[in-house]
């Protein structure tokens, strides 16, 4: 069963290619977008037995907008285009495995059919409605300090609340969005792409929502590997403290060892002794 990584970088060139050559196997074909903000001049990205492919295609992908489901869009349908694979791993470019392509393959065999998506347990119903219910004007710009855009955005919201405006009537669920998916699926998320632009372009983060709300509201919901351990779930190491996303650290690697997960973020270059650490304990 041959595999798909689908990589989205925005930064960390040196990382990236440490990703990259981590997953280089024969048994993989590698695909990556690079944002189009990002300089990667001078880097030259190559495997020696995986197939790489580039998109030559580089969205301007922004924080907390539908950009970021299109860089997905775009990767999940070049891969699905071009092979004929088991799975499909989305990953950052600042990821790393930690399992080796062995254990993974053997896992994915042995729960073939499975889909590895990670759901959200402290999620309230209110957050939910808020993140999906609303259109949100300058969704592009949710990192910029404009007061204006801040103020025109949150009174728009707050009028679409006081008429009980709603955007869709299906269970909303939400959750990290680096998942490892069947190709049965991928063809079901292609398949709703034009539900999904309609469902959740201009709402609040929905690269976190609209892979868990597809698979949800449909057959595969039963074919989920775990529903109550979000990272579990899609077998990611990921250490969210008070809602902030963590840095790792020396301490975590035999966590990271011990906790049968896949894949881990988010590593800089700058402790590259950390990075190298990681990368020989791979097992």
């Amino acid at each position: 069963m041959r595999h798909a990584y689908l990589i989205i970088a925005h930064n960390e060139p040196e990382i990236l290619q440490m990703l990259i050559s981590a997953l280089d196997d024969a048994r993989n074909d590698i695909y990556v977008h690079i944002d189009k903000k990002a300089d990667f001049s001078g880097r030259s990205l190559y495997t020696f037995k995986s197939k790489l492919v580039v998109l030559p295609v580089r969205l301007d992908v922004r924080w907390g907008d539908y950009s970021m489901v299109e860089a997905e869009y775009l990767l999940f349908e070049s891969a699905f285009c071009n092979g004929c694979y088991g799975y499909y791993h989305l990953l950052s470019g600042v990821d790393l495995p930690i399992k080796s392509q062995d254990f993974i393959h053997e896992f994915c065999d042995l729960h073939c059919g499975k889909e590895f998506i990670g759901f959200a347990q402290n999620a309230s119903q209110r957050e939910l409605d808020w993140r999906s219910q609303h259109y949100f004007v300058y969704s592009k710009d949710f990192q910029t300090g404009n007061v204006i855009k801040k103020i025109i955005r949150a009174l728009f919201a707050r009028l679409q609340s006081a008429v009980h405006y709603r955007r869709s009537s299906l269970v909303i669920k939400k959750g990290a969005q680096w998942c490892s998916v069947t190709g049965e699926f991928v063809e079901y998320l292609i398949k709703n792409k034009g539900l999904v632009r309609k469902m959740f372009n201009h709402t609040y983060c929905p690269d976190e929502m609209f892979i868990q709300t597809l698979c949800w509201n449909s057959e595969f919901k039963d074919r989920l590997y775990n529903t109550v351990d979000e990272f579990e779930g899609c077998k990611r190491y990921i250490k969210w403290i008070d809602g902030v996303l963590s840095p790792l650290s020396i301490n975590d690697v035999e966590k990271m060892r011990l906790s049968g997960r896949w894949f881990a973020r988010k590593f800089s270059i700058a402790d590259t002794l950390m990075v190298k650490t990681v990368l020989r304990s791979i097992g």
